[in-house]
């Protein structure tokens, strides 16, 4: 590390963490950022020529609304290459539920835009969406890189012409020790969150040795901590809100009750309504990516029960 980024390090108070998605766009969704984000891309996107990132173009990344009202958002980065290939990469930290619907849906509504009323369908070009996670979304699979494209398996055929693709990256199955793949590095760097790791990995990489000092000076930046904070509140807020649907669910269910003058039926009802309020919370939850740790202590169920509730 140069003294100027020793310098600058020394007053960080915690080096923010990468896969927070607003820290990730500022390391990769600008045009200074494209460097790094091309070393990245090429490492996860072996099946594309190199020659597709000679021309990258970061396109305006737009803050997508999971609900009216909503304070947070995703930020995805989203870019082109030479021959117009829309690649769009989302850090999902969360688990959360119907991902794989979501994902569907960001990638449909990426192909519709670049069409309009006049145009034939020849103007499509390919869209690749990413999404690295930091839970296991395939508990069978030893790969932690998955791609998924339409194909039949009895005859062994891919539709090409299907113009859409998606890549999975796993990050907690990401061996601690370098198992070859190519973009092994750039995952242990999202990974890592204490400074020998960061020193580790960026010795490995001189692009990796950039962004490590990016993300040093990013968390150094006033600025960017205020928002960080910001961010960190809203949610923190929603778990709050979270915790009060429960409550609200357990009077709800004394209420009812109550109003059957029984007290078989208040024992039913103060049951109904518990379970109710923990399963109504639990649900909330998860559509919002809270951990499953948190909803655990929220609601009081196990985590298999909770799990249970995403399917």
């Amino acid at each position: 590390m140069s003294d100027k980024n020793k310098e600058i390090h020394d007053e960080i108070p915690e080096i923010l963490s990468p896969t927070d998605d607003y820290i990730f766009k500022l390391l990769f969704g600008d045009e200074n950022g494209i460097e790094r984000l091309t070393s990245l891309l090429q490492s996860v996107l072996l099946k594309l020529s190199h020659d597709e990132y000679s021309e990258i173009t970061i396109v305006d990344p737009h803050l997508l609304r999971e609900y009216k009202g909503d304070k947070l958002g995703i930020l995805d980065v989203k870019v082109k290459t030479k021959t117009g290939k829309i690649i769009d990469i989302e850090i999902q930290v969360n688990p959360i539920k119907h991902i794989g619907k979501r994902l569907s849906f960001y990638k449909s509504k990426l192909i519709v835009e670049q069409i309009g009323s006049s145009e034939q369908y020849d103007v499509i070009q390919r869209v690749i969406c990413i999404c690295i996670t930091n839970y296991k979304l395939f508990d069978r699979v030893k790969d932690y890189v998955n791609g998924f494209r339409f194909y039949n398996k009895p005859n062994d055929i891919y539709f090409d012409e299907i113009p859409e693709e998606i890549y999975v990256i796993e990050l907690p199955k990401v061996p601690a020790l370098n198992d070859g793949l190519a973009g092994w590095g750039w995952l242990q760097f999202l990974l890592s969150r204490e400074e020998k790791e960061f020193e580790m990995i960026a010795e490995q990489n001189p692009e990796i040795r950039k962004a490590v000092n990016v993300l040093y000076e990013l968390s150094s930046d006033k600025e960017v901590r205020a928002v960080h904070e910001m961010r960190e509140k809203a949610w923190r807020d929603r778990v709050s809100q979270f915790a009060e649907h429960y409550q609200d669910g357990v009077a709800e269910g004394m209420e009812r009750g109550l109003e059957r003058g029984l007290e078989r039926g208040l024992e039913r009802g103060r049951e109904e309504g518990l379970e109710k309020g923990r399963e109504e919370t639990a649900l909330r939850a998860l559509a919002e990516g809270v951990p499953l740790e948190l909803i655990q202590k929220i609601t009081g169920f196990d985590i298999e029960k909770i799990k249970a509730l995403q399917k």
